[in-house]
């Protein structure tokens, strides 16, 4: 069972989730670009959040300045967070911009908040689930690409809520995290994703 709930920590770790994320987003919408541009990005995304983030992690280990790659306590993860919410900002900066890519772009930019909202929370030794934050910030973002676009994502809907559970109770069986630090995770990961959308909204 445990060597189950690591199995499901690692194939839904929040690193894939911004590729993940990217994939659907262009294979599903229906906005046209061109292929070499889509591939570009694609690529680019899949370097600055999935390959620069474990090697960032393997080198922080072999230097000792984290224990592990599962970032045990509040302060390992201070640094490495840093780190990645430097890289988000490479990608709402030089990756996708307000007017070409704007459902992507406030997607990054709600990340960065939620990453902010992580980041402070260590402070307080309070550890709020990535994992759990990273699959609902997708789920909240799938949700909103439904309805605008009146696209019919049910059954990717439904998927994503099941993974949530299922990663959520793998962390929690694991004592990687209380169930409030993954409650606090989901509940993070929806809010910032519905936020800008609802202020614009109000804006307008």
């Amino acid at each position: 069972m445990k060597k189950l709930a690591h199995f499901f920590s690692i194939i839904f770790h929040p690193v894939f989730v911004p590729l993940a994320v990217v994939v659907f987003f262009f294979m599903k919408v229906p906005l046209y670009y061109q292929s070499d541009l889509l591939y570009s990005k694609v690529i680019a995304i899949l370097i600055l959040t999935v390959l620069i983030p474990i090697l960032f992690l393997y080198f922080a280990r072999t230097i000792r300045l984290i224990s592990s790659f599962e970032l045990p306590s509040a302060k390992e993860r201070r640094f490495p967070l840093l780190f990645f919410m430097m890289l988000d900002l490479v990608i709402i900066n030089y990756i996708f911009d307000l007017y070409n890519f704007q459902y992507l772009f406030y997607f990054f930019w709600s990340l960065l908040l939620a990453a902010m909202v992580v980041f402070l929370s260590l402070f307080f030794r309070f550890r709020i689930s990535l994992h759990s934050l990273g699959l609902s910030s997708f789920l909240a973002f799938l949700c909103l690409l439904s309805y605008h676009f009146e696209l019919d994502f049910r059954y990717s809907i439904a998927l994503l809520v099941f993974c949530i559970g299922l990663v959520s109770s793998a962390r929690i069986y694991l004592k990687a995290h209380s169930f409030s630090e993954v409650v606090l995770g989901v509940v993070l990961g929806v809010v910032t994703q519905l936020l800008i959308p609802l202020v614009k909204y109000y804006r307008m």
